[in-house]
This record gives C-alpha cells, sequence and structure tokens, in this order.
C-alpha cells in the first residue's frame, strides 16, 4: 500500500533528484528527498521512489521499484559512487588526461525514535576512509536540532565543488565542521542555524566559533533565500553575506546565487571579494538535461577577476545511474595557466 500511495503522489512531481534545480522544478525543498534536513546526502523513501520511476529515461515499472533504502524500519541507507575522465588544457603548458575516482560515499541513517535519530556520511573513495557528516538529530515539532560533523548551510548546495560560489566561499561538499546546528521549518519557509568550531574539523584552538545561517522561502515557481557567515579567529576574521534564488520558467529551471565575502587580517592587506552564479538547466525530455552555466570573481586591491563557464549533459539512462559529458573554461585577467584552463570530461555516476 506504501508504494501505491508513493506512486499516486509521483504523478504531481515531474522531477526531483540531488541538486538543487529540481527541487526548483518541483516546489519542493530539498528535504523532501535528502534525510539531512538541509539538504545533500542520503535520499529518503520518497527520494527513491521517484528515482526510480520518474527520473530515467526508462523507468522502472512501479511493481518492481523495490529499493527503497530501508533495511529495517529504523535503519536505512544509501551510496554514491563517481568515476570521471579528465582532459585537462593549460595554456604553454602540456596537456593533462586523468582517469579518477572521483567520489565513493556510503550513507546510514538510524531512527531511534520519532524524536532521535543518527546519521553517518562516510566517503570511502579515493584515498582512505574519510568522516564527512556524523550527527545525532532530536525533532521538536517544527524544530530540530542536529550535533556532530555537519555541512555547514549556506547558499545552494550544488555537487560541483569546484564553482567560485562554493570553492572561494570555502563552504562545499569537502568542508565539514564541528558543532550544531538548529533549524524550523513551516509551510514554505526553512530556516536553519550552525555554530561550529570553524577549523574544518581540526583541533580547537581559541573560544572563537563559527555562525552559518540559511533562510528561504519556497513557492511553486520560485524560491529566494538569504545566508550569511563570520568566522573569527587568532588569524583573523572572515565574514560572507549572500543572496540565491531559484525560478522556474518551463522546461528551464534558473539557480542564481551572489555571495560578498570580507577577509581581514589573514595577510598584510585586507580582501573583499564577489562570487556570482547563474545557472539554467533545460529539460530536453525525460532522462535528459543541459546545463549551462556563467560564473564570476571579482576582488579589490590588485587581484584579477576570475571567470568560468559550463555546459554539461547529463543522461539518466536507467534507475540509479547517471552519465554526465561536459565542458569548462576558465578565463582571468591574470595570465597563471590555472586560471585560463579548459577541461573535458565525462563522468558515470551510480547511486541508491
Amino acid at each position: 500500500m506504501k508504494y501505491l500511495l508513493i506512486a499516486a503522489l509521483l504523478l504531481f512531481v515531474p522531477w526531483v533528484f540531488a541538486e538543487p534545480y529540481l527541487a526548483v522544478q518541483t516546489g519542493f525543498t530539498c528535504s523532501m528527498c535528502h534525510t539531512n534536513p538541509s539538504g545533500g546526502g542520503k535520499r529518503t523513501e520518497f527520494g527513491n521512489q521517484y528515482a526510480q520511476q520518474l527520473l530515467p529515461a526508462q523507468p522502472l515499472a512501479s511493481q518492481k521499484s523495490v529499493w527503497s533504502g530501508n533495511v529495517t524500519d529504523h535503519l536505512s541507507i544509501g551510496g554514491n559512487a563517481r568515476l570521471a575522465g579528465r582532459q585537462l588544457d593549460l595554456e604553454d603548458r602540456d596537456d593533462n588526461l586523468d582517469f579518477d575516482v572521483r567520489r565513493v560515499t556510503l550513507y546510514l541513517n538510524a531512527n531511534l525514535t520519532e524524536e532521535i535519530s543518527l546519521y553517518i556520511d562516510q566517503r570511502v573513495a579515493p584515498g582512505g576512509a574519510e568522516n564527512r557528516e556524523v550527527w545525532a538529530k532530536f525533532n521538536w515539532g517544527n524544530w530540530y536540532g542536529k550535533a556532530g560533523r555537519l555541512f555547514l548551510p549556506f547558499g545552494w548546495r550544488i555537487e560541483d565543488d569546484s564553482a567560485f560560489v562554493r570553492e572561494v566561499t570555502g563552504i562545499n561538499f569537502n568542508a565539514g565542521d564541528t558543532g550544531v546546528e538548529v533549524g524550523y521549518a513551516l509551510g514554505r519557509f526553512n530556516w536553519q542555524l550552525a555554530a561550529t568550531n570553524g577549523n574544518g574539523g581540526a583541533s580547537e584552538v581559541d573560544d572563537d566559533k563559527l555562525f552559518s545561517t540559511r533562510a528561504e522561502w519556497v513557492e511553486p515557481s520560485w524560491r529566494a533565500g538569504l545566508s550569511a557567515l563570520n568566522n573569527k579567529t587568532k588569524f583573523g576574521e572572515r565574514s560572507i553575506y549572500g543572496l540565491f534564488a531559484g525560478l522556474k520558467t518551463g522546461r528551464i529551471n534558473w539557480l542564481l546565487e551572489y555571495d560578498h565575502i570580507e577577509d581581514n587580517g589573514f595577510s598584510i592587506q585586507d580582501l573583499n571579494q564577489d562570487v556570482a552564479l547563474i545557472e539554467a538547466n533545460i529539460l530536453l525530455r525525460q532522462g535528459h538535461h543541459l546545463k549551462l552555466t556563467f560564473e564570476a570573481l571579482t576582488a579589490d586591491k590588485d587581484t584579477k577577476d576570475r571567470f568560468r563557464g559550463s555546459i554539461v549533459y547529463e543522461y539518466f539512462p536507467w534507475a540509479f545511474s547517471q552519465f554526465r559529458a561536459g565542458f569548462r573554461k576558465r578565463d582571468s585577467d591574470d595570465d597563471a595557466a590555472a586560471l585560463n584552463s579548459r577541461e573535458t570530461f565525462v563522468e558515470i555516476h551510480v547511486f541508491f
């Protein structure tokens, strides 16, 4: 019966998946499909069902959609594996062709009671095992609290950690931190606030903490939000203020983010930077998507402006599978080779 109910609900949900642009398409919050209230990581039972029935070009029939992620009534698992081949071309340098295991992660969630759960996000490759997130979560009505190692709530939680809004801000899937988080969700509004050590999980060296917050309002065809972060240490202080938005226009789902970054005391000269992202995700037909992005990074002082553009084709042939092929180009007023590069890549993504 529960699968019939999920399938019926899916009739009203054209597209939802791991990246924010698909949440924009549906008008749902990220927590609809992810165990983590702020998005990313393990998929919920609901997320697993439409990933099998609606996302791929060749969906499974509902009676064959047997994977829910549940091991028992209280224990569920999930995972991601991304395998890639990349051609990197730098000006005045030899080209570099590389096959790479980009990331393999496993997820576990234990719902001990309706109020208490334990969540683990563990990277197992490449290299040795590394914990990305581990937290205990406590629910109180529309409120929740988390304690442990967690990803900071800020802006769009996109998959591409090399995007300027994720790389320059330092808030991405490689930057978990240890602390606490509280969140609130009611109707179309959701909000999170985290207080963490601010050192990426290393040993604490002072009494200061990092504070980050994210608030979002969600409508069926658009959403908008604000983010802020402050990290004061004995070496200096970083403050970030951000705006983000999503817009659905027919078959095109737009993501926008702008962040202003202020660094004081970390170097001889204080530095202010602005980063921006605009992304258009085009639904070509079921299982076929085209992503176009443009990014900009500007700074004061003598720092040179940087730009990046990309085009990525995403194909979901069957349940639990994704193939990606793309091209990215970096340009800068700086002549450094790494800032003026061309990247061509293909990627296989298997998930459950």
